[in-house]
């Protein structure tokens, strides 16, 4: 893959949209809507539910207008990306301790390193917790593992585990506590360090896969996988390649949100649920609005999901009771009104359908740039596919080996 090429031609079909993705629709709603092509909109309230789930699911049922279709289309073929389809199956023993999600990653992440590693003797770990995926590597790649995390008790687990189990050498696997920050740390930098070492980041959130990446500059091998990019600093943490700062885009807080919203394909009752939580939270913000204007958008929290169950009404004294606001209003006449605003919330609603379509190219691009500044450091760099989305939605690989 011509890693420049692809950012280049990502960054130019995103840029004249980004009034679509930097900025949130309900915080800046009704202006937002105003962003999106009537035609986009028209098409979108002309579907039935199940249509909004296939354009959910990243599909264009009906009769697309052409604008959208041809930028569905090229953003679609823009964030392609080849697979890792091999798989190192665990035993039964191996598996011990591990969720459907873990296990799947380890076994995807073993089979991705075995062809990767012929001169690897060494490994480190960012995040490694109980030290799950460091006793795999050990047992199957004989590798010295440091295993680094700053939670304690989490580590001495992982120690008890491996004292039970009796099946590792004791000076192959070693569990460091501490945090990887910027900036010189002497008791864990070297680690990071020689041709014959590996350097591991399996989901580091926010600015940690940057942090990774610099300490693993003089490594042999890099496997990293970003997630949480909401949690980064725009303007620090992107863009960080030479390539990338020539054609950066304007990434807000509210854009790498959306990047971190790359999802997979819903069932019925999950897409029925996420409807539900967006027609109650966006009836319950115009309904804030038209009482309270002065105190312009507010934010209503996260509710348990037994809350969307019931009506309307249960939802907002919920949530009136804990913003501390009384809009001296019946059950019956917040259930009304939650009908009253249906039109206006489902318009809310078709714009959030539109805006994802730019939550995974969105994504690419700050792994795109992450990739373009180790192949400016010398490395040799792949981007892969290798978790099943619905496990694990976060599955890009950054794989950066020294050039030979």
């Amino acid at each position: 893959m011509n890693l420049q090429a692809r950012l280049k031609a990502l960054t130019d079909l995103l840029r004249p949209w980004s009034e679509l993705w930097s900025r949130s629709i309900l915080q800046n709603w009704p202006e937002s809507g105003a962003a999106y092509p009537e035609s986009w909109l028209a098409y979108a309230e002309s579907l039935d539910e199940e249509g909004e789930r296939r354009l959910d699911a990243g599909e264009l049922p009906g009769e697309p207008p052409r604008s959208l279709h041809s930028l569905v289309l090229e953003l679609r073929e823009l964030t392609a990306l080849p697979w890792h389809e091999g798989v190192q199956p665990l035993t039964t023993a191996d598996a011990q301790g591990l969720n459907a999600k873990k296990a799947h990653e380890i076994e995807r992440v073993l089979s991705l390193l075995g062809p990767r590693t012929k001169t690897i003797r060494q490994a480190v770990d960012i995040g490694g917790g109980m030290g799950h995926l460091a006793r795999l590597c050990v047992r199957t790649f004989n590798w010295t593992f440091h295993s680094i995390d700053r939670d304690a008790a989490l580590q001495e687990k992982g120690r008890d585990w491996l004292r039970r189990a009796r099946t590792l050498p004791r000076d192959k696997l070693w569990f460091i506590h501490a945090s990887v920050e910027d900036g010189p740390r002497s008791e864990i930098d070297p680690l990071f360090s020689g041709e014959d070492r590996v350097s591991i980041g399996l989901h580091t959130c926010g600015s940690l896969a940057l942090t990774q990446l610099r300490k693993s500059q003089k490594a042999g091998l890099i496997l990293n996988f970003g997630c949480c990019y909401d949690q980064m600093d725009a303007e620090r943490d992107y863009p960080v390649s030479r390539f990338g700062k020539a054609h950066a885009l304007p990434l807000t807080r509210r854009a790498l949100f959306l990047a971190t919203r790359g999802r997979h394909h819903k069932t019925e009752a999950e897409f029925t649920l996420m409807k539900r939580v967006y027609e109650h939270r966006f009836a319950l913000d115009l309904l804030l609005r038209r009482k309270f204007p002065a105190l312009g958008f507010v934010r209503a929290g996260d509710a348990p999901k037994s809350l969307y169950a019931g009506s309307f009404a249960v939802y907002a004294r919920d949530r009136l009771e804990r913003l501390r606001l009384d809009v001296g209003m019946t059950d019956a006449e917040l259930d009304s009104f939650e009908v009253s605003a249906r039109p206006e919330t489902r318009r809310i609603f078709l714009c959030h359908l539109l805006r994802d379509r730019f939550a995974r190219p969105l994504e690419l691009v700050i792994l795109l740039d992450r990739a373009l500044l180790l192949e400016e450091l010398g490395f040799q760099v792949e981007l892969l596919q290798v978790f099943e989305p619905r496990l694990s939605p976060r599955n890009i690989a950054l794989i950066a080996s020294r050039a030979d």
